[in-house]
């Protein structure tokens, strides 16, 4: 039998669903910015599963998949706990911003397990301070986001940061679980959740779905999604769900970004998860004329998961302005020397 699970201010006892926050950061007027919570525990002992959504302020569509998801669970059949944070960034999210514009810093950042000094800390290092004690208590972790219009939904792991192999072996078995295209971005120092779990041994994977929006057709997946890894670590009873999207199968890791060097408007000249050739035009870059100024090539043989454009997704873009995200082979990283593969 489970017993009571507590997290932040909420004591919610087996078989039932509990509303709080885990804490929060005052701002100007008085008011206490909030990082809520949900905690749903089950009857029977089992895995902790944490779910973040919306580090991102601008990234709200899986706050819809984390809703959903739960509304779907049957607490009876539920073994373990889930611990689900909507809207872990209260202030960008109530602004729509990316980052926290108290103090212009990104939420996923590396100040986790363990955290920063308090009395030191910046408004979004409080945030994650309450964020981090999610974390430390859970056995796997899902952090939700999503990517601007045109965009491809998939799972991002970091096998390189991994602690252990048993460690590895939890982040591949829950990342195939999830349903979609699987990316690997290796790392050689820990800059996200994904990262910071995995490297102290947690598995852990990035959930990206597919546009920043409530639509369903695009919170649908990181719903299937969360039951399914629930599934896979026998939160749940059943096998997971096939997911109806396009799956690019293979060892695919993350290349680098595309780049535009001069301003105008963007004109994607291929699709999200469409195969394309070194060298191939990705992206024309045109005046306020509507001239061409710049083809956008592709650096490598491989695929991009998006085009993000400019300013909260904007196709109106300035010069060096990342335009998208390029991932390919893992045979097709050690054959080039693009630039831009981050450290």
């Amino acid at each position: 039998m489970q017993n009571t699970f507590e997290i932040g201010d909420t004591k919610a006892r087996p078989g039932t669903i509990e509303k709080g926050s885990l804490g929060g950061v005052e701002i100007g007027d008085g008011i206490v910015a909030k990082v809520p919570v949900i905690n749903v525990n089950g009857l029977e002992d089992g895995p902790v599963l944490t779910v973040t959504t919306a580090v991102h302020g601008t990234e709200v569509s899986g706050l819809g998949a984390l809703w959903d998801a739960i509304k779907q669970i049957d607490l009876n059949a539920l073994k373990g706990a889930l611990i689900a944070i909507p809207a872990a960034n209260p202030i960008s999210t109530r602004l729509g911003t990316y980052t926290t514009p108290i103090d212009n810093v990104n939420l996923s950042g590396p100040w986790y397990m363990p955290t920063v000094d308090q009395q030191q800390a910046s408004a979004t290092q409080r945030l994650a301070y309450y964020i981090n004690g999610a974390l430390e208590i859970a056995d796997y972790v899902i952090d939700m986001h999503s990517n601007p219009l045109p965009s491809i939904p998939f799972v991002l792991t970091d096998f390189e940061m991994c602690k252990d192999e048993k460690t590895r072996n939890g982040v591949k078995k829950i990342a195939q679980g999830y349903g979609t295209t699987i990316v690997n971005w290796p790392r050689t120092k820990a800059t996200s959740i994904r990262d910071i779990c995995a490297s102290h041994g947690k598995p852990s994977i990035t959930a990206e779905l597919a546009g920043n929006y409530l639509w369903e057709e695009i919170y649908k997946i990181g719903s299937r999604g969360i039951l399914n890894v629930m599934k896979t670590i026998n939160m749940l009873e059943g096998n997971p769900e096939k997911q109806n999207v396009d799956i690019i199968n293979g060892e695919l890791v993350f290349f680098g970004w595309l780049f535009a060097q001069r301003g105008g408007f963007m004109l994607a000249k291929k699709k999200p998860g469409e195969k394309i050739e070194k060298g191939e035009t990705v992206i024309e870059i045109v005046d306020a004329y509507g001239d061409l100024v710049q083809n956008v090539t592709m650096p490598t043989t491989g695929y991009c998961w998006s085009f993000t454009g400019g300013l909260n997704g904007s196709h109106s873009i300035p010069e060096g302005t990342k335009l998208g995200y390029v991932f390919t082979e893992k045979t097709g990283v050690e054959e080039t020397k693009y630039v831009e593969r981050p450290a």
